[in-house]
């Protein structure tokens, strides 16, 4: 479980999954620092992450030897009926026949199927009720 606890500075947010803690902010012009991930950035970085992670599975399943996996994620954020990340994924030390034959066994990794999948919202509250 996560946790997104209020720190004393206007909109710094400590989240935490126990042993990890990251921060979340908005933007300067919103009125916090700008100096942590924004919301929307860290949907962002659960899927770069990922994305980077099981590009590395496959290629050490493969034994293919690699320098370095940089993946770019950003949400488009320009059309409202639909969510539409864009990314790119770098494979340094590869040939470009490995990397496309990667990039089609990765075609989904599991925050990319999670995120595909149509999605609900509940309130624990509203669930703890449900079970009464």
């Amino acid at each position: 479980m996560i946790t997104a606890k209020s720190r004393t500075q206007p909109y710094l947010t400590e989240i935490t999954n126990g042993p990890a803690d990251i921060f979340a902010d908005v933007a300067t012009e919103k009125g916090g620092s700008g100096k942590a991930f924004r919301p929307h950035q860290l949907l962002c970085a659960s899927l770069a992450s990922c994305l980077n992670i099981t590009v590395r599975m496959v290629l050490e399943r493969k034994s293919i030897p690699y320098d370095e996996v940089v993946v770019h994620v950003d949400l488009d954020q320009t059309v409202t009926e639909k969510t539409r990340f864009i990314y790119d994924i770098d494979i340094a030390g590869v040939s470009a026949e490995d990397k496309e034959r990667v990039l089609r066994i990765i075609s989904t990794c599991p925050v990319k199927e999670t995120l595909a999948r149509p999605m609900e919202f509940h309130r624990k509250d509203d669930e703890d009720n449900q079970r009464e």
